[in-house]
Protein backbone atom coordinates (compact mmCIF):
# COMPACT_ATOMS: atom_id res chain seq x y z
CA UNK A 1 0.00 0.00 0.00
CA UNK A 2 1.31 3.35 -0.77
CA UNK A 3 1.25 6.60 0.79
CA UNK A 4 2.52 9.38 2.87
CA UNK A 5 1.37 10.13 6.89
CA UNK A 6 1.83 14.38 7.12
CA UNK A 7 2.90 14.65 10.82
CA UNK A 8 2.25 18.10 12.52
CA UNK A 9 5.33 18.87 14.89
CA UNK A 10 4.05 21.88 16.62
CA UNK A 11 6.67 22.84 19.68
CA UNK A 12 7.23 25.87 21.91
CA UNK A 13 9.47 27.73 19.04
CA UNK A 14 8.73 26.29 15.97
CA UNK A 15 5.75 24.30 14.13
CA UNK A 16 7.44 21.99 11.66
CA UNK A 17 6.17 19.57 9.21
CA UNK A 18 7.13 16.16 8.37
CA UNK A 19 6.98 13.74 5.56
CA UNK A 20 6.81 10.05 6.21
CA UNK A 21 6.83 7.45 3.69
CA UNK A 22 5.47 3.96 3.24
CA UNK A 23 8.24 2.35 4.89
CA UNK A 24 8.33 5.33 7.87
CA UNK A 25 11.31 7.13 6.52
CA UNK A 26 11.06 10.95 6.83
CA UNK A 27 11.28 12.36 2.92
CA UNK A 28 11.24 15.60 3.51
CA UNK A 29 10.92 18.61 6.82
CA UNK A 30 9.70 21.94 7.00
CA UNK A 31 10.58 24.46 10.18
CA UNK A 32 9.25 28.11 10.85
CA UNK A 33 9.76 29.36 14.16
CA UNK A 34 6.97 31.21 16.57
CA UNK A 35 7.55 33.86 19.22
CA UNK A 36 7.69 33.85 22.33
CA UNK A 37 6.57 36.92 24.44
CA UNK A 38 7.02 37.39 27.72
CA UNK A 39 4.71 40.82 28.95
CA UNK A 40 4.87 40.75 32.49
CA UNK A 41 6.79 38.82 34.98
CA UNK A 42 6.31 34.94 34.78
CA UNK A 43 3.65 35.15 31.70
CA UNK A 44 4.51 33.17 28.61
CA UNK A 45 2.50 33.84 25.64
CA UNK A 46 2.20 33.03 21.90
CA UNK A 47 0.22 34.50 19.12
CA UNK A 48 -2.51 31.25 18.74
CA UNK A 49 -3.07 32.63 14.86
CA UNK A 50 0.61 32.55 14.24
CA UNK A 51 0.75 29.32 15.64
CA UNK A 52 -1.82 27.99 13.26
CA UNK A 53 -0.09 29.92 10.44
CA UNK A 54 3.24 28.50 10.39
CA UNK A 55 1.82 24.68 10.71
CA UNK A 56 -0.57 25.50 8.48
CA UNK A 57 2.52 26.81 6.08
CA UNK A 58 5.00 24.00 7.18
CA UNK A 59 2.30 21.16 6.04
CA UNK A 60 1.74 22.79 2.25
CA UNK A 61 5.43 23.71 1.96
CA UNK A 62 6.82 20.15 3.01
CA UNK A 63 3.85 18.48 0.29
CA UNK A 64 5.22 21.05 -2.50
CA UNK A 65 8.60 20.65 -1.74
CA UNK A 66 8.37 16.81 -2.36
CA UNK A 67 7.08 16.90 -5.41
CA UNK A 68 3.83 15.18 -4.33
CA UNK A 69 0.29 16.33 -4.41
CA UNK A 70 -2.61 15.85 -1.18
CA UNK A 71 -3.76 13.06 -2.66
CA UNK A 72 -0.73 10.94 -2.04
CA UNK A 73 -0.95 11.81 1.88
CA UNK A 74 -2.71 9.01 3.75
CA UNK A 75 -3.54 10.58 6.85
CA UNK A 76 -2.33 13.21 9.28
CA UNK A 77 -0.65 12.79 12.82
CA UNK A 78 -0.03 15.68 15.10
CA UNK A 79 2.16 16.34 17.82
CA UNK A 80 2.35 19.12 20.20
CA UNK A 81 3.45 21.63 23.42
CA UNK A 82 1.50 20.17 26.12
CA UNK A 83 -0.23 22.12 29.00
CA UNK A 84 -0.16 25.14 26.85
CA UNK A 85 -3.83 26.41 26.29
CA UNK A 86 -5.98 28.66 23.92
CA UNK A 87 -9.43 29.96 23.95
CA UNK A 88 -11.50 30.94 21.02
CA UNK A 89 -14.84 31.73 19.70
CA UNK A 90 -16.49 28.53 18.26
CA UNK A 91 -18.46 31.22 15.22
CA UNK A 92 -15.34 32.94 14.04
CA UNK A 93 -12.32 30.19 15.08
CA UNK A 94 -10.72 33.05 16.50
CA UNK A 95 -9.02 33.44 19.96
CA UNK A 96 -9.87 35.61 22.42
CA UNK A 97 -7.11 36.48 24.05
CA UNK A 98 -3.03 34.89 23.66
CA UNK A 99 -2.76 31.39 24.31
CA UNK A 100 -0.90 30.78 27.78
CA UNK A 101 2.12 28.87 27.14
CA UNK A 102 3.56 25.81 29.59
CA UNK A 103 6.16 27.75 30.77
CA UNK A 104 4.16 30.37 32.06
CA UNK A 105 4.04 31.15 36.26
CA UNK A 106 1.27 33.40 36.68
CA UNK A 107 -0.68 31.16 38.26
CA UNK A 108 1.74 30.00 40.83
CA UNK A 109 -0.01 32.06 43.95
CA UNK A 110 -3.19 30.92 42.61
CA UNK A 111 -1.84 27.42 43.12
CA UNK A 112 -1.22 28.25 46.50
CA UNK A 113 -4.11 29.37 47.82
CA UNK A 114 -6.40 26.64 46.50
CA UNK A 115 -3.15 24.86 48.51
CA UNK A 116 -3.70 26.70 51.34
CA UNK A 117 -7.77 26.57 51.83
CA UNK A 118 -8.20 22.93 51.44
CA UNK A 119 -5.22 20.73 53.09
CA UNK A 120 -6.09 17.98 51.02
CA UNK A 121 -6.01 19.90 47.58
CA UNK A 122 -2.56 18.25 46.61
CA UNK A 123 -3.70 15.12 47.19
CA UNK A 124 -6.94 15.06 46.03
CA UNK A 125 -4.97 16.56 42.69
CA UNK A 126 -2.33 13.41 42.22
CA UNK A 127 -5.41 11.31 42.80
CA UNK A 128 -7.58 11.89 39.83
CA UNK A 129 -5.09 13.27 38.05
CA UNK A 130 -1.93 11.60 38.70
CA UNK A 131 0.06 15.07 38.40
CA UNK A 132 0.88 17.85 41.01
CA UNK A 133 -0.95 20.91 41.92
CA UNK A 134 1.86 22.92 39.97
CA UNK A 135 1.04 26.01 37.24
CA UNK A 136 2.62 24.12 35.11
CA UNK A 137 -0.26 22.34 34.13
CA UNK A 138 -3.12 24.10 31.94
CA UNK A 139 -6.18 24.29 34.83
CA UNK A 140 -5.12 26.93 36.77
CA UNK A 141 -4.16 29.19 33.35
CA UNK A 142 -8.13 28.45 31.96
CA UNK A 143 -9.41 29.46 35.41
CA UNK A 144 -7.16 32.73 35.56
CA UNK A 145 -7.86 33.51 32.14
CA UNK A 146 -11.86 32.72 33.27
CA UNK A 147 -11.75 35.05 36.08
CA UNK A 148 -8.91 37.99 35.19
CA UNK A 149 -10.04 38.72 31.77
CA UNK A 150 -13.44 40.81 31.45
CA UNK A 151 -14.44 40.12 27.75
CA UNK A 152 -14.42 36.21 28.85
CA UNK A 153 -15.81 36.11 31.63
CA UNK A 154 -18.92 38.36 30.44
CA UNK A 155 -19.28 35.85 27.66
CA UNK A 156 -19.09 32.66 30.36
CA UNK A 157 -21.79 34.42 32.35
CA UNK A 158 -24.28 35.08 29.44
CA UNK A 159 -26.41 33.09 27.16
CA UNK A 160 -22.81 33.01 25.31
CA UNK A 161 -20.60 30.56 26.81
CA UNK A 162 -22.00 27.78 24.43
CA UNK A 163 -20.02 29.81 21.87
CA UNK A 164 -16.64 29.36 23.94
CA UNK A 165 -13.99 26.83 23.41
CA UNK A 166 -10.81 25.83 25.10
CA UNK A 167 -7.97 23.48 24.88
CA UNK A 168 -4.60 22.57 24.29
CA UNK A 169 -2.34 23.12 21.34
CA UNK A 170 -3.68 19.74 19.55
CA UNK A 171 -7.66 21.25 20.25
CA UNK A 172 -6.90 24.19 18.66
CA UNK A 173 -4.83 22.75 15.31
CA UNK A 174 -7.79 20.18 14.75
CA UNK A 175 -10.62 22.78 15.12
CA UNK A 176 -8.49 24.91 12.46
CA UNK A 177 -8.42 21.73 10.38
CA UNK A 178 -11.42 20.57 10.18
CA UNK A 179 -13.68 24.17 10.46
CA UNK A 180 -15.21 23.05 13.88
CA UNK A 181 -14.42 19.80 15.75
CA UNK A 182 -14.17 20.22 18.83
CA UNK A 183 -11.86 17.59 20.41
CA UNK A 184 -8.92 16.31 22.63
CA UNK A 185 -6.36 13.41 22.61
CA UNK A 186 -6.80 11.68 25.33
CA UNK A 187 -2.68 12.54 26.11
CA UNK A 188 -2.88 16.20 26.20
CA UNK A 189 -6.24 15.83 28.06
CA UNK A 190 -3.93 13.58 31.00
CA UNK A 191 -1.86 16.94 31.31
CA UNK A 192 -4.80 19.48 32.38
CA UNK A 193 -4.83 18.78 36.01
CA UNK A 194 -9.14 17.98 35.05
CA UNK A 195 -8.71 14.85 34.14
CA UNK A 196 -9.96 11.52 35.44
CA UNK A 197 -7.13 8.98 34.57
CA UNK A 198 -9.48 6.09 36.41
CA UNK A 199 -12.63 7.40 35.47
CA UNK A 200 -11.23 8.24 31.91
CA UNK A 201 -13.51 11.54 31.91
CA UNK A 202 -13.34 14.66 33.04
CA UNK A 203 -14.01 15.25 36.62
CA UNK A 204 -16.42 16.98 37.86
CA UNK A 205 -14.68 17.26 41.50
CA UNK A 206 -11.73 19.42 40.21
CA UNK A 207 -13.94 21.44 37.27
CA UNK A 208 -15.76 22.67 39.98
CA UNK A 209 -12.85 23.05 42.27
CA UNK A 210 -10.82 25.64 39.43
CA UNK A 211 -14.24 26.73 38.62
CA UNK A 212 -14.52 26.06 34.78
CA UNK A 213 -17.47 24.72 33.19
CA UNK A 214 -17.16 21.18 31.67
CA UNK A 215 -19.35 22.86 28.23
CA UNK A 216 -16.12 24.88 27.69
CA UNK A 217 -13.94 21.93 27.30
CA UNK A 218 -13.04 19.33 24.48
CA UNK A 219 -14.36 16.08 23.55
CA UNK A 220 -11.58 13.50 24.73
CA UNK A 221 -10.85 10.94 22.51
CA UNK A 222 -8.39 8.29 21.93
CA UNK A 223 -4.73 8.89 20.91
CA UNK A 224 -5.37 6.58 17.42
CA UNK A 225 -9.41 8.10 17.38
CA UNK A 226 -11.19 9.67 14.44
CA UNK A 227 -10.36 13.12 14.93
CA UNK A 228 -12.29 14.29 11.79
CA UNK A 229 -10.89 15.28 8.34
CA UNK A 230 -9.70 18.76 7.00
CA UNK A 231 -12.19 21.14 5.78
CA UNK A 232 -12.80 21.39 2.05
CA UNK A 233 -10.38 23.86 0.36
CA UNK A 234 -7.54 23.47 2.65
CA UNK A 235 -5.98 20.79 0.56
CA UNK A 236 -7.12 19.31 -2.46
CA UNK A 237 -8.80 16.58 -0.93
CA UNK A 238 -10.10 15.79 2.93
CA UNK A 239 -7.35 14.27 5.01
CA UNK A 240 -8.17 11.81 7.95
CA UNK A 241 -6.64 13.10 10.67
CA UNK A 242 -5.51 9.62 12.50
CA UNK A 243 -3.20 9.98 15.34
CA UNK A 244 -2.76 12.88 18.29
CA UNK A 245 -0.20 12.49 20.85
CA UNK A 246 1.32 15.05 23.24
CA UNK A 247 5.17 15.58 22.58
CA UNK A 248 6.96 13.24 25.43
CA UNK A 249 4.26 10.56 24.62
CA UNK A 250 4.98 10.94 21.16
CA UNK A 251 8.91 10.12 21.86
CA UNK A 252 7.83 7.02 24.35
CA UNK A 253 5.90 5.28 21.16
CA UNK A 254 8.51 6.37 19.08
CA UNK A 255 11.38 5.30 20.96
CA UNK A 256 9.66 1.82 20.41
CA UNK A 257 8.76 1.78 24.31
CA UNK A 258 5.98 -0.37 24.38
CA UNK A 259 6.48 -3.23 26.91
CA UNK A 260 6.39 -2.28 30.79
CA UNK A 261 9.83 -1.04 32.20
CA UNK A 262 11.16 -0.02 29.40
CA UNK A 263 12.17 4.44 29.18
CA UNK A 264 13.13 6.93 27.36
CA UNK A 265 15.10 10.12 28.25
CA UNK A 266 15.02 13.38 26.02
CA UNK A 267 17.84 15.29 26.24
CA UNK A 268 16.61 19.15 25.33
CA UNK A 269 16.72 22.22 27.02
CA UNK A 270 15.25 19.88 30.42
CA UNK A 271 14.81 16.44 30.33
CA UNK A 272 11.87 14.53 30.33
CA UNK A 273 11.95 10.90 31.18
CA UNK A 274 9.13 8.44 30.98
CA UNK A 275 8.95 5.14 31.53
CA UNK A 276 6.29 2.90 30.22
CA UNK A 277 4.09 1.15 33.71
CA UNK A 278 1.76 -0.96 31.58
CA UNK A 279 -2.25 -0.76 31.71
CA UNK A 280 -2.76 -0.16 35.17
CA UNK A 281 -1.86 3.73 37.31
CA UNK A 282 0.59 3.91 40.00
CA UNK A 283 0.19 6.81 41.63
CA UNK A 284 4.11 7.96 42.36
CA UNK A 285 5.67 7.78 45.74
CA UNK A 286 8.59 9.49 44.56
CA UNK A 287 7.81 12.65 43.30
CA UNK A 288 7.31 11.65 40.21
CA UNK A 289 3.57 12.04 37.63
CA UNK A 290 1.85 9.33 36.73
CA UNK A 291 0.27 9.97 32.99
CA UNK A 292 -1.33 8.27 29.97
CA UNK A 293 0.99 7.54 27.38
CA UNK A 294 -1.39 6.46 24.86
CA UNK A 295 -4.90 4.65 24.33
CA UNK A 296 -5.27 2.72 20.73
CA UNK A 297 -8.34 1.54 19.72
CA UNK A 298 -6.42 -0.02 17.04
CA UNK A 299 -5.66 -2.87 19.49
CA UNK A 300 -9.35 -3.54 19.91
CA UNK A 301 -10.56 -3.87 16.72
CA UNK A 302 -7.35 -6.00 15.78
CA UNK A 303 -8.46 -8.51 19.10
CA UNK A 304 -12.55 -8.50 17.28
CA UNK A 305 -11.17 -10.50 14.18
CA UNK A 306 -9.01 -12.95 16.02
CA UNK A 307 -10.13 -15.98 17.29
CA UNK A 308 -10.00 -17.12 20.49
CA UNK A 309 -7.26 -20.10 19.88
CA UNK A 310 -4.89 -17.31 17.69
CA UNK A 311 -5.28 -14.85 20.76
CA UNK A 312 -3.86 -17.44 23.29
CA UNK A 313 -1.34 -17.95 21.02
CA UNK A 314 -0.22 -14.83 20.62
CA UNK A 315 0.28 -14.04 24.34
CA UNK A 316 0.78 -11.14 26.39
CA UNK A 317 0.04 -8.95 23.16
CA UNK A 318 -3.49 -9.99 22.84
CA UNK A 319 -4.42 -10.26 26.46
CA UNK A 320 -3.77 -6.74 26.16
CA UNK A 321 -5.96 -6.27 23.11
CA UNK A 322 -8.87 -8.57 25.09
CA UNK A 323 -8.89 -5.76 28.06
CA UNK A 324 -9.19 -2.66 25.49
CA UNK A 325 -12.25 -4.05 24.12
CA UNK A 326 -13.84 -3.80 27.80
CA UNK A 327 -12.56 0.21 27.31
CA UNK A 328 -9.35 -0.36 29.38
CA UNK A 329 -6.58 0.17 25.79
CA UNK A 330 -4.79 2.40 28.05
CA UNK A 331 -1.08 2.67 28.61
CA UNK A 332 0.53 4.97 31.76
CA UNK A 333 3.73 5.99 32.23
CA UNK A 334 5.97 7.99 35.52
CA UNK A 335 7.27 11.18 34.28
CA UNK A 336 10.30 13.10 35.85
CA UNK A 337 11.32 16.37 34.59
CA UNK A 338 14.83 18.38 34.87
CA UNK A 339 14.30 21.92 34.04
CA UNK A 340 17.76 21.73 33.50
CA UNK A 341 19.93 20.13 31.11
CA UNK A 342 20.95 21.18 27.60
CA UNK A 343 20.10 24.97 29.27
CA UNK A 344 23.45 24.49 31.60
CA UNK A 345 25.44 24.39 28.34
CA UNK A 346 23.72 27.39 26.88
CA UNK A 347 24.74 29.16 29.86
CA UNK A 348 28.53 28.23 29.60
CA UNK A 349 27.84 29.48 25.96
CA UNK A 350 25.34 32.33 26.70
CA UNK A 351 26.77 33.52 29.95
CA UNK A 352 30.38 32.69 30.69
CA UNK A 353 31.83 32.45 27.18
CA UNK A 354 33.89 29.08 27.81
CA UNK A 355 32.34 27.84 23.76
CA UNK A 356 31.46 29.20 20.97
CA UNK A 357 28.46 26.64 20.37
CA UNK A 358 27.20 23.84 22.30
CA UNK A 359 28.67 21.34 20.14
CA UNK A 360 32.01 22.08 21.30
CA UNK A 361 31.15 21.50 24.86
CA UNK A 362 32.70 17.43 24.52
CA UNK A 363 35.87 18.49 23.06
CA UNK A 364 36.11 20.84 25.91
CA UNK A 365 35.00 18.33 28.62
CA UNK A 366 37.40 15.53 27.36
CA UNK A 367 40.89 18.02 27.77
CA UNK A 368 40.48 16.58 31.31
CA UNK A 369 40.39 13.12 32.24
CA UNK A 370 37.87 13.67 35.25
CA UNK A 371 36.06 16.59 36.53
CA UNK A 372 37.81 16.02 39.99
CA UNK A 373 36.05 17.38 42.85
CA UNK A 374 33.86 20.29 40.79
CA UNK A 375 30.23 19.89 40.64
CA UNK A 376 27.82 21.74 38.88
CA UNK A 377 24.27 22.06 40.59
CA UNK A 378 22.05 23.31 38.01
CA UNK A 379 19.73 24.87 40.06
CA UNK A 380 19.14 27.95 38.16
CA UNK A 381 15.43 27.33 38.45
CA UNK A 382 15.13 25.24 41.43
CA UNK A 383 15.48 21.52 41.43
CA UNK A 384 12.80 19.43 39.44
CA UNK A 385 11.99 15.66 40.42
CA UNK A 386 12.07 14.36 42.34
CA UNK A 387 13.14 17.44 44.40
CA UNK A 388 11.04 19.72 43.97
CA UNK A 389 12.67 22.15 45.30
CA UNK A 390 12.36 25.60 43.93
CA UNK A 391 14.25 27.51 46.72
CA UNK A 392 17.77 25.94 46.24
CA UNK A 393 20.42 28.00 44.04
CA UNK A 394 22.60 27.03 41.27
CA UNK A 395 26.49 26.44 42.97
CA UNK A 396 29.98 25.32 41.33
CA UNK A 397 31.72 23.50 44.35
CA UNK A 398 35.14 21.48 44.37
CA UNK A 399 37.13 23.90 42.83
CA UNK A 400 41.05 24.57 43.06
CA UNK A 401 43.36 26.77 41.52
CA UNK A 402 44.13 24.15 39.12
CA UNK A 403 40.59 23.77 38.23
CA UNK A 404 39.97 24.57 34.34
CA UNK A 405 37.22 25.75 32.22
CA UNK A 406 37.58 21.86 31.02
CA UNK A 407 36.89 20.93 34.83
CA UNK A 408 33.60 22.57 34.65
CA UNK A 409 32.41 21.49 31.09
CA UNK A 410 33.19 18.24 32.53
CA UNK A 411 31.36 18.69 35.40
CA UNK A 412 28.52 20.42 33.21
CA UNK A 413 27.45 17.13 31.15
CA UNK A 414 28.07 14.70 34.65
CA UNK A 415 25.22 17.24 36.07
CA UNK A 416 22.82 16.46 33.26
CA UNK A 417 23.32 12.42 33.83
CA UNK A 418 23.35 12.65 37.64
CA UNK A 419 19.48 14.30 37.33
CA UNK A 420 18.75 12.21 35.04
CA UNK A 421 20.19 9.09 37.53
CA UNK A 422 17.89 10.53 40.31
CA UNK A 423 14.38 10.75 38.18
CA UNK A 424 15.32 6.94 36.86
CA UNK A 425 16.26 6.36 40.72
CA UNK A 426 12.97 7.47 41.84
CA UNK A 427 11.04 5.66 38.77
CA UNK A 428 12.51 2.30 39.83
CA UNK A 429 11.39 2.85 43.28
CA UNK A 430 7.42 3.56 41.80
CA UNK A 431 7.77 0.64 39.50
CA UNK A 432 7.65 -3.24 39.87
CA UNK A 433 9.60 -3.47 36.68
CA UNK A 434 13.51 -3.22 36.26
CA UNK A 435 14.96 -0.83 34.35
CA UNK A 436 17.06 -3.11 31.79
CA UNK A 437 18.08 -0.30 29.26
CA UNK A 438 16.95 3.70 28.68
CA UNK A 439 16.55 4.56 25.16
CA UNK A 440 17.64 8.37 24.79
CA UNK A 441 17.26 11.48 21.61
CA UNK A 442 17.00 14.95 21.67
CA UNK A 443 20.21 17.33 20.83
CA UNK A 444 22.58 16.31 23.86
CA UNK A 445 22.19 12.20 23.31
CA UNK A 446 24.65 13.03 20.31
CA UNK A 447 27.16 13.69 22.86
CA UNK A 448 29.10 10.41 23.22
CA UNK A 449 30.90 11.52 26.48
CA UNK A 450 27.72 12.50 28.32
CA UNK A 451 25.93 8.86 27.10
CA UNK A 452 28.63 7.24 28.37
CA UNK A 453 28.87 8.54 31.87
CA UNK A 454 24.97 8.03 31.88
CA UNK A 455 25.22 4.53 31.34
CA UNK A 456 27.98 4.03 33.63
CA UNK A 457 26.16 5.63 36.87
CA UNK A 458 22.68 3.75 35.38
CA UNK A 459 24.39 0.69 34.84
CA UNK A 460 22.52 -0.45 32.11
CA UNK A 461 23.17 0.03 28.59
CA UNK A 462 22.11 3.45 26.85
CA UNK A 463 20.62 2.93 23.16
CA UNK A 464 20.71 5.61 20.80
CA UNK A 465 18.47 5.61 17.73
CA UNK A 466 19.53 6.78 14.17
CA UNK A 467 16.27 8.73 13.61
CA UNK A 468 16.54 11.08 16.11
CA UNK A 469 13.03 12.89 15.01
CA UNK A 470 11.81 10.89 17.24
CA UNK A 471 8.69 12.90 18.75
CA UNK A 472 7.41 13.24 15.39
CA UNK A 473 8.09 9.81 13.98
CA UNK A 474 6.10 8.48 17.22
CA UNK A 475 2.60 10.14 16.44
CA UNK A 476 3.45 9.21 12.58
CA UNK A 477 3.54 5.66 13.28
CA UNK A 478 0.41 5.58 15.21
CA UNK A 479 -1.55 7.41 12.42
CA UNK A 480 0.38 4.90 9.89
CA UNK A 481 -0.93 1.52 11.74
CA UNK A 482 -4.47 3.25 12.46
CA UNK A 483 -4.61 4.26 8.63
CA UNK A 484 -3.27 0.44 7.42
CA UNK A 485 -0.26 2.06 5.55
CA UNK A 486 2.25 0.75 8.44
CA UNK A 487 1.57 -2.83 10.87
CA UNK A 488 3.79 -3.38 13.98
CA UNK A 489 6.37 -5.00 11.59
CA UNK A 490 6.81 -1.76 10.34
CA UNK A 491 7.15 -0.03 13.41
CA UNK A 492 10.00 -2.81 14.51
CA UNK A 493 11.79 -1.96 11.95
CA UNK A 494 11.65 1.58 11.61
CA UNK A 495 13.44 1.97 15.22
CA UNK A 496 17.14 1.57 14.17
CA UNK A 497 20.02 1.54 17.15
CA UNK A 498 22.79 3.99 15.86
CA UNK A 499 25.17 2.86 18.80
CA UNK A 500 24.54 1.17 22.45
CA UNK A 501 26.77 2.53 25.72
CA UNK A 502 27.90 0.28 27.93
CA UNK A 503 28.81 0.90 31.30
CA UNK A 504 32.02 -0.20 32.16
CA UNK A 505 32.75 1.98 35.13
CA UNK A 506 34.47 0.33 38.08
CA UNK A 507 31.47 -0.14 41.13
CA UNK A 508 33.35 2.09 43.41
CA UNK A 509 34.70 4.58 41.28
CA UNK A 510 30.67 4.99 40.31
CA UNK A 511 29.77 5.28 43.98
CA UNK A 512 32.41 8.28 44.31
CA UNK A 513 30.63 10.09 41.42
CA UNK A 514 27.63 9.99 43.27
CA UNK A 515 28.31 10.54 47.18
CA UNK A 516 30.35 13.61 45.37
CA UNK A 517 26.70 14.76 43.99
CA UNK A 518 24.47 13.70 47.29
CA UNK A 519 27.07 16.18 48.90
CA UNK A 520 26.32 18.91 46.80
CA UNK A 521 23.05 18.81 47.47
CA UNK A 522 23.35 18.10 51.11
CA UNK A 523 24.96 21.35 51.63
CA UNK A 524 22.49 23.31 48.93
CA UNK A 525 19.71 22.18 51.49
CA UNK A 526 21.72 23.14 54.34
CA UNK A 527 22.28 26.64 53.05
CA UNK A 528 18.29 27.77 52.81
Amino acid sequence: MAGYILALDQGTTSSRAILYDDHARPINMVQKPTTLQTPKAGYVEQDARQIWQTQISCAHDVINQAGLLATDITSIAITNQRESIVIWDKQTGKPLVPAIIWQDRRTASYCEKLASENSNMSDEVQRITGLRLDPYFSASKIAWLLENDPNIKARINSSQSNQIAVGTIDSWLIYQLTGGAHVIDITNASRTLLYDIHKLAWSDELCARFDIPKAILPKVLPSDGDFGKTKKGLFAKQIPIHAVLGDQQAALFGQGCLEPGMAKNTYGTGCFMLMNIGTTPKLSEHQLLTTIAWQRTTLASRADNLSIGHMMQSGKRMLQATNSRAGRDVTYALEGSVFMAGAIVQWLRDNLGMIKQSCDIEALAQQVGSSEEVVLLPAFTGLGAPYWRSDINASISGMSRGTTKAHIARAALEAIAYQTYDVLIAMQKDSPHPLTELRVDGGAANNDLLMQFQADLLGVPVLRPKDTEITAKGTALLAGIKSGLYDETTMKASWQVDRIFEPNMATETREQHLNKWQQAIKRALMDI
